[in-house]
C-alpha cells in the first residue's frame, strides 16, 4: 500500500526540523508532504532543506479547513492508499504512526483517530479546548453512532475509500474535524480510535484563543447542522 504522511504547518519553522527528523528515523515506507497553510516564515524552506515537497496556500485558510482540501486531493492525485495527518508543531511521535494506520492496513477500518483520551497519558490539552472537544466529540457520536473521544485530534488516518469520496465526490469546503466525520461517514467509512500520547509544543504558540475558539464553535455547529440534512438526504 502507498502511504502518504500530510504534514499540516503555520508558521512551524522551529518545531518543522524535530519533526522531520522524528519522521525519517521511523520511516518505514512512507512518502511524506508539506501542507503549508500561508505561512510567514521560514516554513517552506526548511521543507526545501529537508527534501520534502511543499503545497502552499498563498494565504493563511484559518484552521485546518483549507489544508484538509489540500492533502486529500494531493493523496487522489498521487494515487495512495492510506492518507495520515501529522501536524508541525511536534506534538505527535512518528513511532506511533503503525498504530493509526495498521486499522487500515488490515481492512478494519477507514477513519482511525488517535485520541489522547482513552488511556489520558501525555499532553491532554486546555480546559478550554477539552471542554470544546467533549461538546463536538458528544454530536459526532451521536449523528455517526461511534463513540468519538477525541473528534478534533490532529493524528488521524484515512483509507482510499475517504480519500477518492472526500477528492471527487463532496464538493464543498470543510471547516472542522466534525464535518470531517459526518462526512466521510456517507462514503461508508468504519471509524476506529487507537491511544496515543501527544506532548505540548516547544515553540511558538496555538492559534487557538478565546476568541478563536468561540468563532470556530459555532462555525461547527451550523456545519454540523448542515451535515445531518445531507445525512438525511442521502438515506431518502
Amino acid at each position: 500500500m502507498k502511504i502518504l504522511i500530510a504534514v499540516v504547518a503555520y508558521n512551524e519553522e522551529k518545531n518543522l526540523p524535530a519533526v522531520f527528523k522524528d519522521l525519517a528515523e521511523h520511516n518505514f515506507g512512507y512518502d511524506v508532504v508539506l501542507i503549508d497553510n500561508g505561512s510567514s516564515d521560514e516554513t517552506a524552506k526548511v521543507a526545501a532543506e529537508h527534501g520534502i515537497p511543499c503545497v502552499r496556500h498563498c494565504v493563511n485558510t484559518g484552521s485546518a479547513s483549507g489544508t484538509l482540501r489540500a492533502y486529500f486531493e494531493y493523496a487522489h492525485r498521487y494515487n495512495y492508499d492510506i492518507l495520515c495527518q501529522f501536524d508541525g508543531d511536534g506534538q505527535h511521535f512518528a513511532a506511533k504512526l503503525p498504530l493509526v494506520i495498521t486499522p487500515i492496513q488490515e481492512d478494519r477500518a477507514d477513519y482511525v483517530i488517535g485520541s489522547r483520551f482513552l488511556k489520558k497519558e501525555g499532553f491532554q490539552s486546555t480546559a478550554l479546548r477539552r471542554m470544546g472537544i467533549t461538546l463536538m466529540a458528544n454530536i459526532a457520536s451521536r449523528s455517526i453512532g461511534f463513540p468519538f473521544t477525541d473528534i478534533t485530534s490532529g493524528f488521524r488516518a484515512y483509507s482510499k475509500r475517504v480519500i477518492d469520496y472526500i477528492a471527487m465526490q463532496y464538493p464543498y469546503e470543510i471547516h472542522d474535524t466534525l464535518q470531517l466525520a459526518m462526512v466521510s461517514s456517507m462514503s461508508g467509512a468504519r471509524f476506529a480510535e487507537v491511544p496515543i500520547i501527544m506532548q505540548e509544543r516547544i515553540h511558538g504558540t496555538s492559534e487557538y484563543n478565546i476568541s478563536f475558539a468561540s468563532k470556530y464553535m459555532l462555525k461547527s455547529l451550523v456545519n454540523s447542522l448542515g451535515c445531518k440534512l445531507q445525512m438525511k438526504k442521502r438515506k431518502k
